[in-house]
């Protein structure tokens, strides 16, 4: 794989944020960067971080555990069974939607789903519950998801995201975070405004080259709590 390593980033984390001479500024430079990584690739539905799964469903039952045979869940993007060879859209809801339309008591041919973790497992709810008429047709609920991104650790690792050509941003973040720990207000707005330009001007890039709209919004994960996104214009 292309890329600056972690060994480079970290130490351009280092020079820029001026802790080079720092005592243990190797270390706080990395956990910087890996900070960086996870905030930019919750921002986004990275191709690179684009997978898909699937479930078994079960008849009259609505929830599945989802960590049970996908580990590196983040978020769900889409959800579909196939008829015939052709997909059928399951449509992904949020909470307020999903309280609007859940059928919790009916079986037939699931139209909506969510993702949630209100009883302290991750799981994928449906909505109507499988019925067994479907299930006899359809042995498998499939979902494409974004995994977490692979973290940083030996010196010779390239990070999943952002693509090979803006994998500045990762260090333009990370600085910022170090600036602002060091009270350099002034200094943390430039090196994020740096970043925040980059992902921006790639996502164009990268809307040309893909042929389609990008997938925005807040991650479909309704925990009765939102992520924090500090880059006002993302979108």
């Amino acid at each position: 794989m292309f890329g600056l390593q972690f060994s480079d980033l970290y130490a351009r984390i280092q020079k820029y944020a001026n802790t080079k001479s720092v005592e243990g500024s190797a270390t706080e430079a990395k956990k910087a960067a890996n900070d960086a990584l996870r905030l930019i690739a919750s921002m986004r539905n990275w191709e690179i971080l684009k997978r898909e799964s699937s479930i078994t469903p079960i008849a009259s039952t609505q929830a599945y555990a989802i960590l049970t045979g996908t580990t590196d869940f983040d978020r769900i993007i889409s959800c579909w069974y196939l008829s015939n060879g052709v997909p059928i859209p399951i449509d992904v809801v949020d909470d307020d939607k999903w309280q609007q339309q859940v059928l919790n008591t009916t079986d037939g041919t699931p139209a909506i789903c969510r993702v949630t973790i209100v009883d302290g497992t991750l799981k994928l709810q449906l909505s109507p519950r499988p019925s067994g008429s479907f299930i006899s047709l359809y042995t498998t609920v499939y979902f494409d998801y974004v995994k977490n991104p692979t973290e940083l650790s030996a010196d010779t690792d390239v990070p999943n995201i952002p693509n090979t050509s803006q994998q500045m941003a990762i260090v333009y973040f990370a600085v910022s975070d170090l600036l602002a720990g060091q009270g350099d207000i002034n200094g943390m707005g430039v090196y994020e405004a740096k970043g925040t330009r980059l992902l921006n001007a790639a996502h164009r890039i990268d809307d040309k080259k893909q042929g389609r709209n990008p997938r925005f919004g807040r991650p479909l994960i309704p925990i009765n709590s939102s992520r924090g996104i500090r880059i006002s214009d993302y979108n």
